[in-house]
């Protein structure tokens, strides 16, 4: 079976462009969150967000002409753009110089959802199975959802999809794959990707996510109760403390190259890590709240692991879906401690979100990033925000500032709306 490195990173996250500037801001434990100042974007209860900073991006276009030349004049588009960008070229990849790109494969997730439209959707039928006394008949409910044409209107492989604009400017006529699973969504394209490359299906990936958050999908949140109530930017978000009360949106974009390693050696590119394991399984318990055993979840982490033929004692690092919700950050620690077992309170587990944001269809791109600079840097950041100890919560979530260790391997969560749950599994090379 082939093995998948990755060669190339970008980022755009609210701390500005770039892995580095990523990075360092974490390490540092600076806050990405702020008060949302735009009039469209701004909500009478949700009023703060993990916003990408305003920025002059002529430089940018000015530098690479061509590159802007075939996407839309749309900033957010244009400022993910940059990441593609980044990642290309600290790859040393450019598919416009090659004869033949069948088999290179954009794969970043973008495919946006209207979640008012959906929490609408799913409050009216849990209204029709429910009876005068309260009580749901989860028969008569999903009855009613396999009936439902809820979100049968979206399409794959939207014309307007970031994918589409990559291949039309590089060149590469390989498969798109435009993937949501909610939260999990950039999780689950880059280990699409990692498993066409492994048995060969294609060589490269353009692979990660890219979310731009709305009015619409913060109402929709604030709808089911997922997001914070908390208004104060610097203490909002705090996964697995004892106060968290909900997460809080961002916007971003993370962008991987992942290659097939001796492709990637005989090119002389500059190696990164190694991609290891994915796993994925699915609740099939509710929309919206996760399983409270966090079966499917724990299997999720423990196919990862299979996959990759690692055992537990290995891993070192846990980058954590850790959202900020009462319910996630305790089936997670749930999932991670009927995996991990006895060694599950000897690995340190921190949460990218506690300073950026829940930027949903990015984050795990991002927190991949974050696993992988880890690795090669030697450290990993602190979970800011952690205050008070959750007697139901009793792993170690980096509450103390930046930590140095010594990586081979770093696993990443990213456990999405509807019960869709992921892991992959970074290693040193």
């Amino acid at each position: 079976m082939r093995r998948v490195v990755v060669t190339g990173m970008g980022a755009v996250t609210p701390f500005g462009f770039g892995v580095d500037k990523f990075w360092h801001s974490l390490l540092e434990s600076k806050n990405g969150i702020s008060t949302v100042k735009s009039p469209q974007l701004r909500g009478d209860i949700v009023k703060i967000a993990g916003c990408l900073p305003e920025a002059d991006l002529s430089h940018h276009k000015k530098q690479v002409r061509t590159l802007f030349s075939s996407i839309p004049e749309d900033d957010n588009v244009n400022s993910y753009f940059l990441a593609v960008y980044e990642a290309m070229t600290s790859a040393g990849l450019d598919p416009r110089e090659m004869h033949n790109t069948d088999h290179i494969a954009p794969c970043i997730a973008d495919r946006k959802l209207n979640y008012i439209e959906y929490v609408d959707s799913y409050a009216s039928l849990l209204k029709q199975a429910t009876d005068e006394h309260g009580k749901l008949d989860e028969n008569r409910y999903f009855l009613l959802l396999r009936e439902a044409k809820i979100g049968k209107k979206t399409p794959f492989n939207d014309p307007d999809s970031i994918n589409h604009f990559l291949a039309r400017q590089y060149n590469i006529t390989g498969p798109q794959l435009s993937v949501a699973t909610a939260c999990a969504s950039s999780n689950t394209a880059i280990g699409e990707a990692f498993i066409k490359i492994k048995h060969g299906h294609i060589d490269i990936a353009i692979a990660g996510g890219a979310y731009h958050f709305d009015l619409s999908s913060m109402i929709g949140f604030t709808r089911i109760g997922a997001m914070t109530q908390n208004p104060d930017p610097e203490t909002a978000c705090r996964p697995f403390d004892l106060n968290r009360d909900g997460f809080v949106m961002g916007s971003g974009c993370g962008v991987m190259i992942l290659e097939e390693f001796e492709l990637a050696k005989k090119r002389g590119a500059s190696i990164l890590c190694e991609i290891r394991g994915y796993g994925y399984f699915s609740d099939a318990y509710r929309p919206t709240d996760p399983d409270p055993e966090a079966k499917a979840a724990s299997q999720t982490i423990k196919s990862c692991l299979d996959l990759a033929q690692v055992n537990v004692s290995s891993v070192g690092y846990i980058n954590a879906h850790g959202t900020s919700t009462k319910m996630n950050d305790l089936t997670e620690t749930i999932a991670i401690k009927n995996v991990f077992k006895e060694h599950a309170n000897h690995i340190p587990v921190s949460s990218t979100k506690s300073m950026i944001g829940h930027s949903i269809l990015a984050a795990a791109a991002l927190e991949g990033i974050v696993c992988i600079k880890s690795i090669n840097e030697g450290t990993i950041h602190p979970t800011r925000n952690w205050m008070h100890r959750d007697p139901a919560l009793d792993l170690d979530y980096v509450p103390d500032g930046p930590r140095e260790v010594n990586l081979e391997y770093a696993l990443s969560n990213s456990f999405g709306f509807g019960g869709q749950n992921t892991s992959i599994l970074y290693a040193r090379i």
